[in-house]
């Protein structure tokens, strides 16, 4: 095949792989997009179809770019799409037969919020913000395992039935109701398997059990799945994904063929070298080792600061000293930490030196109210019974509709078994009696959605739909109630139109529905940019499938990074370790691991132990930066020796040993019988008397 002399031997091995199952271990920066590409490209060069071809992966940035590729080598367009979107896919054409319509909605965080809030109120249970979104949680996590509704959690239950009165589906419906209507229904089962001969999916690693039960359904009669995957960079437990998914593929696809891809292709090898030390700790993994052909590299920088402000002043030293030496765009450049609030200290020193940042993952685009506002009123054009919609737009502008009266409206249109718009419109014929103003509000509202809705069955293009819609609606007026934000608001409701234009171009068979499930799909990490020039913070868990010529890894401490919830669970702390692998191989060229021997946390100075994953990596590949701190110490003690310890009290010298840190003594102390990993420099160990 002419495009596979593009790849290495084992790249070539797994793209010249046609039947059966197959696992391509892809390490960090080995190429797994190249390869699904590839292997599509093989697929179709033998003879088979585009339409029985599904590449499904986890973000639509990441479908879009396959989907790119795929085209760009074989100008054939092959359905590449997330989960989410290949579900909606699957529910739109049979969701009839679990009692919806075909023209449902996807309700977001916050309307699914409302829903909960309204079984509240029938159940009688207290309204709590912590309660609600832990009950979120609660029925996401039930739904992602799998678990029906019983009369067990009758809040699961009450908060199903009122989505399906909606004719809405949230999130983790798309994947639990795609399950139901394979388990349920075997002729349409069968349907899709014979659709899609070939099912290649990414980042297998991240799949929960819905995800893993979807697949597993669809490739039961051929068993052509082409995983691609990372138990190493398996990060993401807490959204209920299975790194057993990907251990046990040869258990669950008996005959599968395993193919490791170990040359990477973005990072020095010293930074490679010194991740494989790391990681070879973890016992939950596939073997492999990555390697380079792009040179040793500089070594890693290594610093511990005496607090986090010193820990800052140094980062902020290092990146300062690339952007000139090295002539990197600060693009290139990446702060990562391992939870939210170690932005801040980074924040006020970036902004004293005036150096521009972003913080990747905050507010969506889609989340912004005034974005939500235009899209509500769209879904009610589409959706007569989204109640949800109608209850956001019907007082933008106002119209007399506080709650008690939407929920008099509310009730009437259940107890008659009408849509809400139906019930309206009832109202404005004098069958349901609301005031003259609400009469007046209602006919003004109405017209306008039957405009809307006459523009949608004619096909007019989206921008003017949207722009129609925000002029109709006078909702620039609105926004000028808070003179402070209408610019920037008005602003991003041009970009919505914009975006709108670009959508309607890039598509064959554009329509509003289409236009307003990729949004309900977005996430808030599709909507980083990597374009503008600006230094990007982010957490651990949001630099998966990113890179950097310079990375910084800080707050490398105990309870920090791992972090102190994780510590009791040996899985947990296998994850946290992961995290921290994947945090170094996203480094190209330049990767720094700081931490702070003290740093104010949960509300008081502590004094900070480095983390034990600073001990992991091998000495060899560091450059210590702490030219300002005591020389190395002696070794002092042997095991056996009783030493004193000014926090820890006596205890007895274990063992001795040299670590990255320097000479590292592990002590067993009396009080607890607790051993630690004590560094002789920063200890100040003396012998007990």
């Amino acid at each position: 095949m002419e495009t596979l002399k593009h790849l290495n031997k084992e790249q070539q091995e797994a793209a010249h792989h046609v039947d059966g199952p197959l696992l391509v271990i892809a390490g960090a920066g080995s190429g797994k997009t190249r390869i699904v590409t590839f292997r599509i490209a093989h697929l179709l060069e033998l003879g088979v179809p585009p339409s029985e071809i599904i590449a499904v992966t986890f973000t639509n940035k990441a479908a879009e770019e396959m989907r790119e590729r795929v085209h760009n080598l074989t100008r054939a367009f092959v359905l590449t799409c997330t989960f989410h979107s290949l579900c909606a896919r699957i529910l739109r054409e049979a969701i009839e037969v679990l009692g919806y319509k075909k023209d449902f909605v996807i309700f977001d965080e916050e309307d699914t919020e409302k829903v909960l809030k309204e079984c509240f109120t029938r159940l009688n249970i207290k309204e709590d913000k912590g309660f609600l979104k832990k009950t979120r949680s609660e029925i996401s996590q039930l739904k992602n395992n799998l678990q029906e509704p019983d009369a067990t959690l009758p809040i699961y239950q009450l908060y199903q039935e009122k989505l399906k009165e909606y004719n809405a589906l949230d999130f983790d419906d798309l994947l639990f109701l795609t399950v139901k209507l394979f388990r349920e229904h075997a002729d349409i089962l069968e349907r899709f398997q014979k659709r899609w001969s070939y099912i290649l999916i990414d980042e297998y690693q991240d799949t929960n059990a819905a995800q893993y039960m979807i697949i597993k359904l669809l490739a039961k009669q051929h068993g052509n799945v082409f995983a691609v995957g990372d138990p190493d960079q398996s990060i993401y437990s807490w959204r209920g994904a299975n790194i057993g998914n990907i251990l046990n593929f040869e258990e669950d696809f008996p005959g599968a063929k395993v193919v490791s891809l170990e040359q990477n292709y973005r990072s020095r090898d010293n930074i490679l070298q010194a991740a494989n030390a790391l990681i070879k700790h973890n016992e939950n993994r596939y073997e492999k080792n990555l390697w380079s052909d792009r040179g040793k590299g500089a070594p890693i920088g290594f610093f511990i600061a005496a607090d986090e402000r010193e820990e800052a002043k140094f980062v902020l030293s290092r990146l300062k000293y690339h952007i000139l030496k090295d002539q990197l765009p600060l693009n290139e450049c990446v702060i990562f930490y391992r939870t939210n609030f170690q932005s801040r200290l980074y924040e006020d020193a970036l902004l004293r030196e005036k150096i521009p940042y972003k913080i990747v993952g905050g507010l969506s685009f889609y989340q912004r109210r005034e974005i939500k506002d235009i899209l509500a009123y769209l879904r009610i054009v589409l959706g007569s019974s989204d109640f949800l919609a109608f209850a956001r737009t019907i007082n933008l502008p106002k119209r007399g509709f506080g709650e008690a009266s939407l929920a008099k409206l509310r009730s009437f249109a259940e107890e008659n078994r009408i849509n809400i718009l139906s019930a309206a419109l009832m109202a404005v014929r004098g069958e349901y009696k609301v005031s003259a103003k609400q009469r007046e509000g209602i006919q003004d509202y109405l017209d306008l959605i039957i405009g809307l809705k006459e523009m949608v069955q004619k096909q007019e293009p989206l921008p003017e739909i949207i722009s129609h819609t925000i002029e109709r609606t006078r909702y620039l007026e609105y926004l000028q109630e808070d003179p402070e934000t209408f610019e920037e608001r008005r602003s991003n409701l041009e970009e919505l139109i914009t975006k709108a234009s670009e959508w309607e171009k890039d598509q064959e068979s554009p329509s509003l529905t289409a236009f307003l499930e990729e949004l309900s799909l977005k996430s808030s990490l599709d909507q980083a940019s990597g374009e503008e020039d600006t230094l990007k913070l982010m957490t651990l868990h949001n630099s998966k499938g990113l890179e950097f010529s310079l990375v910084f890894l800080v707050g490398l401490e105990e309870d920090l990074l791992p972090h102190i919830n994780c510590k009791a669970d040996p899985n947990s702390l296998e994850e946290e370790r992961r995290l921290c692998y994947v945090g170094m191989t996203r480094a190209k060229e330049f990767l720094y691991l700081t931490a702070a021997r003290n740093r104010f946390l949960f509300g008081t100075s502590r004094y900070m132990r480095p983390s034990r994953f600073l001990m992991e990596v091998p000495k060899q590949y560091l450059r210590n930066y702490q030219e300002d701190l005591e020389e190395e110490a002696n070794c002092d003690f042997i095991p056996g020796d009783l030493v004193i310890h000014k926090e820890f009290g006596v205890g007895t010298v274990q063992k001795v040993y040299e670590t990255s840190l320097g000479l590292t003594y592990d002590v067993l102390f009396a009080a607890g019988k607790i051993t630690r990993a004590l560094i002789a420099k920063y200890a100040k160990l003396r012998p007990a008397d």
